[in-house]
Protein backbone atom coordinates (compact mmCIF):
# COMPACT_ATOMS: atom_id res chain seq x y z
CA UNK A 1 0.00 0.00 0.00
CA UNK A 2 1.31 3.42 -0.94
CA UNK A 3 1.76 5.60 2.10
CA UNK A 4 0.81 9.20 1.58
CA UNK A 5 1.30 11.13 4.81
CA UNK A 6 2.18 14.78 5.25
CA UNK A 7 4.37 15.72 8.20
CA UNK A 8 3.48 19.10 9.70
CA UNK A 9 6.13 20.43 12.09
CA UNK A 10 5.01 23.23 14.37
CA UNK A 11 7.86 25.68 14.95
CA UNK A 12 6.17 29.10 15.00
CA UNK A 13 6.42 29.95 18.70
CA UNK A 14 8.64 32.62 20.22
CA UNK A 15 10.31 30.24 22.72
CA UNK A 16 9.62 32.82 25.43
CA UNK A 17 10.35 30.41 28.30
CA UNK A 18 13.63 29.44 26.66
CA UNK A 19 14.71 33.03 26.05
CA UNK A 20 15.85 32.63 22.43
CA UNK A 21 14.85 30.72 19.28
CA UNK A 22 15.16 27.13 20.50
CA UNK A 23 14.48 25.91 16.94
CA UNK A 24 18.08 27.00 16.26
CA UNK A 25 19.72 25.17 19.17
CA UNK A 26 22.70 23.33 17.77
CA UNK A 27 22.71 19.61 18.43
CA UNK A 28 25.22 17.28 16.79
CA UNK A 29 26.08 19.95 14.23
CA UNK A 30 22.54 20.82 13.16
CA UNK A 31 19.73 23.04 14.43
CA UNK A 32 17.07 21.29 16.53
CA UNK A 33 14.43 21.97 13.89
CA UNK A 34 16.58 20.44 11.14
CA UNK A 35 16.82 17.19 13.12
CA UNK A 36 13.01 17.04 13.20
CA UNK A 37 12.78 17.72 9.45
CA UNK A 38 15.34 15.02 8.71
CA UNK A 39 13.48 12.43 10.82
CA UNK A 40 10.28 13.09 8.91
CA UNK A 41 12.03 13.04 5.52
CA UNK A 42 13.42 9.58 6.26
CA UNK A 43 9.83 8.35 6.17
CA UNK A 44 8.08 10.67 3.71
CA UNK A 45 10.66 12.49 1.57
CA UNK A 46 9.28 15.65 0.02
CA UNK A 47 6.15 15.59 2.17
CA UNK A 48 7.44 17.61 5.11
CA UNK A 49 6.06 21.04 5.99
CA UNK A 50 7.19 23.49 8.68
CA UNK A 51 5.06 26.28 10.13
CA UNK A 52 7.21 29.24 11.13
CA UNK A 53 6.20 32.51 12.76
CA UNK A 54 8.29 34.24 15.42
CA UNK A 55 11.96 34.47 14.46
CA UNK A 56 11.14 33.28 10.95
CA UNK A 57 13.84 35.52 9.43
CA UNK A 58 16.47 33.77 11.58
CA UNK A 59 15.18 30.22 11.15
CA UNK A 60 14.19 29.91 7.50
CA UNK A 61 17.68 30.53 6.02
CA UNK A 62 19.28 27.72 8.05
CA UNK A 63 16.82 24.87 7.40
CA UNK A 64 16.24 22.74 4.33
CA UNK A 65 14.19 19.77 3.18
CA UNK A 66 10.77 21.16 4.09
CA UNK A 67 8.18 23.46 2.57
CA UNK A 68 7.87 26.52 4.80
CA UNK A 69 4.49 27.96 5.74
CA UNK A 70 4.34 31.26 7.62
CA UNK A 71 1.83 31.89 10.40
CA UNK A 72 1.67 35.65 10.86
CA UNK A 73 -0.76 34.98 13.73
CA UNK A 74 1.64 32.69 15.57
CA UNK A 75 0.91 34.46 18.87
CA UNK A 76 -2.62 33.01 18.71
CA UNK A 77 -1.17 29.62 19.63
CA UNK A 78 -0.67 26.10 18.31
CA UNK A 79 -4.22 25.82 17.02
CA UNK A 80 -3.67 28.63 14.53
CA UNK A 81 -0.48 26.97 13.23
CA UNK A 82 -2.19 23.60 12.80
CA UNK A 83 -5.13 25.27 11.02
CA UNK A 84 -2.89 27.21 8.64
CA UNK A 85 -0.75 24.19 7.89
CA UNK A 86 -3.62 21.81 7.21
CA UNK A 87 -5.50 24.35 5.08
CA UNK A 88 -2.38 24.65 2.93
CA UNK A 89 -1.94 20.91 2.36
CA UNK A 90 -2.82 19.01 -0.77
CA UNK A 91 -6.14 17.28 -0.13
CA UNK A 92 -4.82 14.04 -1.63
CA UNK A 93 -2.95 13.12 1.55
CA UNK A 94 -4.36 10.20 3.54
CA UNK A 95 -3.40 11.90 6.81
CA UNK A 96 -1.24 14.52 8.44
CA UNK A 97 1.19 13.81 11.26
CA UNK A 98 1.52 16.83 13.53
CA UNK A 99 4.72 17.07 15.54
CA UNK A 100 6.77 19.58 17.49
CA UNK A 101 10.30 20.64 16.61
CA UNK A 102 11.44 20.42 20.24
CA UNK A 103 10.53 16.78 20.98
CA UNK A 104 14.14 15.84 20.48
CA UNK A 105 13.91 12.24 21.76
CA UNK A 106 11.24 11.24 19.21
CA UNK A 107 12.90 9.18 16.47
CA UNK A 108 11.96 8.18 12.93
CA UNK A 109 11.22 4.72 14.34
CA UNK A 110 8.70 6.22 16.77
CA UNK A 111 7.02 8.09 13.92
CA UNK A 112 6.91 4.88 11.88
CA UNK A 113 4.91 3.25 14.71
CA UNK A 114 2.20 5.87 14.19
CA UNK A 115 2.17 5.35 10.42
CA UNK A 116 2.04 1.57 10.77
CA UNK A 117 -0.86 1.78 13.23
CA UNK A 118 -2.78 4.11 10.92
CA UNK A 119 -2.51 1.90 7.84
CA UNK A 120 -3.06 -1.30 9.79
CA UNK A 121 -6.33 0.01 11.25
CA UNK A 122 -7.87 1.80 8.28
CA UNK A 123 -10.46 -0.93 7.77
CA UNK A 124 -13.75 0.25 9.27
CA UNK A 125 -13.01 3.96 9.21
CA UNK A 126 -10.15 6.35 9.62
CA UNK A 127 -8.96 6.80 13.17
CA UNK A 128 -6.64 9.23 14.90
CA UNK A 129 -3.35 7.68 16.01
CA UNK A 130 -1.97 9.53 19.02
CA UNK A 131 1.15 9.24 21.12
CA UNK A 132 0.46 8.69 24.80
CA UNK A 133 2.90 9.88 27.48
CA UNK A 134 2.70 11.25 31.00
CA UNK A 135 -0.83 9.85 31.21
CA UNK A 136 -2.18 11.93 28.30
CA UNK A 137 -2.60 11.86 24.54
CA UNK A 138 -0.48 14.34 22.64
CA UNK A 139 1.71 14.97 19.65
CA UNK A 140 3.05 13.46 17.58
CA UNK A 141 -0.45 12.60 16.39
CA UNK A 142 -1.62 11.37 13.03
CA UNK A 143 -4.97 12.79 11.87
CA UNK A 144 -6.87 11.21 8.95
CA UNK A 145 -7.93 13.33 5.98
CA UNK A 146 -11.55 13.10 7.17
CA UNK A 147 -10.59 15.55 9.93
CA UNK A 148 -8.75 18.09 7.77
CA UNK A 149 -11.75 20.41 7.70
CA UNK A 150 -12.01 20.42 11.51
CA UNK A 151 -8.27 20.89 11.89
CA UNK A 152 -8.43 23.84 9.51
CA UNK A 153 -10.80 25.60 11.89
CA UNK A 154 -8.67 25.31 15.04
CA UNK A 155 -7.57 28.33 17.02
CA UNK A 156 -6.07 29.10 20.41
CA UNK A 157 -3.21 27.47 22.25
CA UNK A 158 -4.80 24.11 23.05
CA UNK A 159 -3.99 22.84 19.58
CA UNK A 160 -6.04 19.78 18.70
CA UNK A 161 -6.69 18.69 22.29
CA UNK A 162 -10.45 18.81 21.87
CA UNK A 163 -10.21 16.24 19.05
CA UNK A 164 -7.90 14.06 21.12
CA UNK A 165 -10.19 14.10 24.15
CA UNK A 166 -13.63 13.56 22.64
CA UNK A 167 -15.14 10.72 24.69
CA UNK A 168 -17.00 9.18 21.74
CA UNK A 169 -14.03 9.13 19.36
CA UNK A 170 -12.09 5.91 18.98
CA UNK A 171 -8.39 6.72 19.05
CA UNK A 172 -5.47 4.38 18.56
CA UNK A 173 -2.95 5.04 21.30
CA UNK A 174 0.77 4.43 20.94
CA UNK A 175 2.80 4.48 24.16
CA UNK A 176 5.61 6.91 23.45
CA UNK A 177 7.43 8.01 26.62
CA UNK A 178 10.13 9.72 24.53
CA UNK A 179 7.59 12.34 23.46
CA UNK A 180 7.32 13.59 27.05
CA UNK A 181 10.69 15.30 26.65
CA UNK A 182 10.37 18.66 24.98
CA UNK A 183 12.80 21.51 25.31
CA UNK A 184 10.95 24.43 26.89
CA UNK A 185 13.62 25.92 29.12
CA UNK A 186 17.40 26.12 29.30
CA UNK A 187 17.19 23.70 32.25
CA UNK A 188 15.46 21.15 29.98
CA UNK A 189 18.26 21.54 27.46
CA UNK A 190 20.96 21.18 30.10
CA UNK A 191 19.31 18.01 31.47
CA UNK A 192 19.10 16.50 27.99
CA UNK A 193 22.75 17.23 27.28
CA UNK A 194 24.16 15.76 30.52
Amino acid sequence: MTRNIAFLILAAGASSRFGSAKQLLMYRGKPLLQHCIDKANRLMPGQVYVVLGANRELIEPVISGAAVMVNDNWADGLGSSIALGVRSLDLDYDAVCVLLADQIAVTSEHLMQLLDAFYHNRVGGDKIVAAVYAGKRGVPTLFPATLFEQLGELSGDSGAKQLLNQPDREIIEIELPAAALDIDTRQDWARYNR
